[in-house]
């Protein structure tokens, strides 16, 4: 289905909808329906997944992981694992508001926060969570929120719930979102605290919003910053700790959120800022109240993944290096690629719904890709995106190069 199909379905009232929403799926399973891709064996940057049209698992290049750093299947990480079940078991038995916080999820938080330069954090079990906790916790109708119009999801739903007047921007016109907070101030005074949020890598093309000039828009018209940085941690900055550090700006921010399950290789969420906001958040906001707390061995694969960000620079230097090499490989074959520093390659093609086809032959003969399509991203925009791991040697990348220049040719 193009992206005026999708349109149109979307019109459609319930019951129709799901009729014809169910019956194109079941189409799409003869022809080899591309979600759920069911994998075997560790994460990494090969992988055994299963065929399409038998139950057979067989081995597929990885170039649509967010385990960036290859840290999922890493040995030390592994190690250090195995030792905390050891020494502190599975689960943790409750929610950090009770009994599930524990002198490990604390010094975590605590190494969590210094890589933005703030005080303090919280844990959550996934990015989703996270951002729903920052607007759960600080926002009600009373307050309004201007945000990135590429957030996730999870940021625009927990919006929603919580009641917050809101706008979006382009972050790439920040002119006119300094017009909208403006407007919003002179408009309200004081009386309403303004809050925005934006991402760090954008998620759907890897690039870097001019956070300084943004920051600054921020301060003059007093509103609370929250950077997304999922995708920016461990990818970007001399030491990964994120685009705050790849910018100079750490510390600029009022609250960062990042995951632990990308480039980390583990699990969970975090949202880091001052005390006083994280207080706020650590006693009011309910998907942190009221949620179990990590278990021991997450805890455990975060801080060992920690470990290996300050020890061991290399991972980082070799997936930027990595990236400039596919960057490259890709424009030397003719491809329309937009260039970034995080490991994330989008790859354009002019004709609507061509990566949909390209994406199921790609997967057959043997390499691992995503793609995005509308309504993640505006119709006639859709891409391949590649995700580049620090352990992919230069032999993978030019085949893959080749495999994707072969098949596209051959629709």
């Amino acid at each position: 289905m193009d992206s005026r199909g999708l349109i149109e379905l979307e019109r459609m009232p319930f019951k129709q909808r799901l009729t014809q929403q169910y019956s194109y799926y079941l189409k799409e399973l003869d022809n080899g329906y591309m979600m759920g891709r069911e994998g075997f064996g560790p994460v990494d940057k090969t992988m055994k997944y299963k065929d399409l049209h038998t139950d057979e698992f067989r081995e597929v290049l990885v170039f649509g992981s967010n385990s960036y750093l290859g840290f999922s299947n890493n040995p030390y990480i592994k190690q250090k694992v195995k030792e905390a079940i050891d020494l502190y078991g599975i689960g943790s038995g409750g929610s950090p508001a009770f009994s599930g916080y524990t002198r490990q999820h604390k010094e975590l938080e605590l190494r969590l926060a210094k890589l933005a330069g703030h005080e303090d954090a919280v844990l959550l079990p996934g990015g989703y969570m996270a951002n729903l906790c920052w607007v759960a916790g600080l926002m009600n109708r009373n307050d309004v929120i201007v945000y990135d119009k590429n957030s996730h999801a999870s940021v625009i739903n927990a919006i929603k719930m919580a009641g917050v007047p809101f706008y979006s921007f382009d972050p790439d016109n920040l002119g006119e979102f300094e017009k909208i907070v403006q407007r919003i101030r002179q408009r309200d005074g004081d009386s309403k605290q303004i809050f925005s949020t934006v991402e760090g890598v954008r998620s759907v093309d890897g690039s870097i919003i001019e956070l300084e000039q943004y920051i600054q828009i921020c301060r003059a018209n007093d509103v609370i910053t929250i950077l997304d940085d999922a995708h920016g941690l461990g990818t970007v900055g001399a030491t990964g700790k994120g685009t705050l550090e790849h910018l100079n700006l750490i510390g600029q921010v009022d609250l960062r959120m990042s995951t632990c399950s990308k480039a980390l290789g583990a699990q969970g969420a975090f949202v880091s800022g001052s005390k006083e906001l994280i207080f706020l958040l650590r006693n009011f906001s309910y998907p942190y109240v009221f949620t179990s707390g990590l278990a021991q061995p997450t805890i455990a694969a975060i801080s060992a993944a920690l470990d290996l960000l300050e020890n061991e620079p290399q991972h980082v230097q070799n997936l930027k290096s990595n990236v400039r090499y596919m960057q490259d490989a890709l424009e030397a074959a003719g491809f329309n690629i937009m260039r970034g520093d995080a490991g994330i390659i989008p790859i354009f093609f002019d004709k609507d719904g061509h990566v949909r086809e390209l994406n199921k032959q790609l997967y057959r003969k043997g390499l691992f890709a995503n793609i995005m399509e509308y309504p993640m991203v505006p119709p006639g925009l859709e891409r391949l995106r590649l995700s580049i791991m620090s352990t992919h040697t230069q032999e993978e990348m030019d085949r893959v190069v080749e495999l994707i220049d072969s098949t596209s040719k051959s629709i």
